[in-house]
């Protein structure tokens, strides 16, 4: 009970504030632990997920005559994820780019690789280096989600205190 006693709880003398029952303190130690960062991490090791799928396409594919090395974006499904998005863009002509797709996760050309003369241009190495950068990501993402998940045992286990 210890460590929700030390998320707000206040003397009842002196300061113009009452003590907090143990439910409230248990209440408002679960809303901050399923703020925007819970669904956000998810959406995180998603998208980490799917871009792993393409780069490992790419590693397959490296001696493909003709095959182009693809990438996976996804930074403003991030954005969104964590709350960050700007207000929604305006459109006023039919000419303008649609922003109101329900996702901006797509896959893109990746011209990183010079092109052989075969036609293909997958690099080994920077595919390499493009998933350990990825998979730092997820692993990221993956403790930080366990960390939240373990502060939800604990309150647990503190409520049944």
């Amino acid at each position: 009970m210890a460590a929700i006693a030390a998320h707000g709880a206040c003397n009842a003398k002196g300061s113009g504030r009452t003590t907090r029952t143990k439910k409230e303190l248990l209440v408002s130690l679960i809303d901050r632990i399923f703020d925007k960062t819970f669904t956000g991490l998810q959406r995180t090791m998603d998208l980490t997920w799917r871009r792993n799928e393409v780069i490992t396409s790419n590693i397959t594919n490296a001696e493909t005559p003709q095959y182009r090395a693809a990438d996976f974006s996804f930074a403003g499904e991030l954005d969104r994820a964590f709350g960050d998005s700007t207000e929604a863009l305006k459109r006023t002509s039919s000419k303008h780019l649609d922003t109101t797709s329900s996702s901006s996760a797509h896959i893109t050309p990746d011209l990183s690789g010079a092109t052989k003369a075969d036609g293909n241009n997958v690099d080994i190495e920077i595919q390499m280096g493009q998933m350990a950068s990825n998979s730092g990501k997820f692993s990221v993402a993956a403790d930080l989600y366990r960390r939240k998940l373990s502060h939800m045992k604990m309150a647990i286990r503190e409520a049944g205190r």
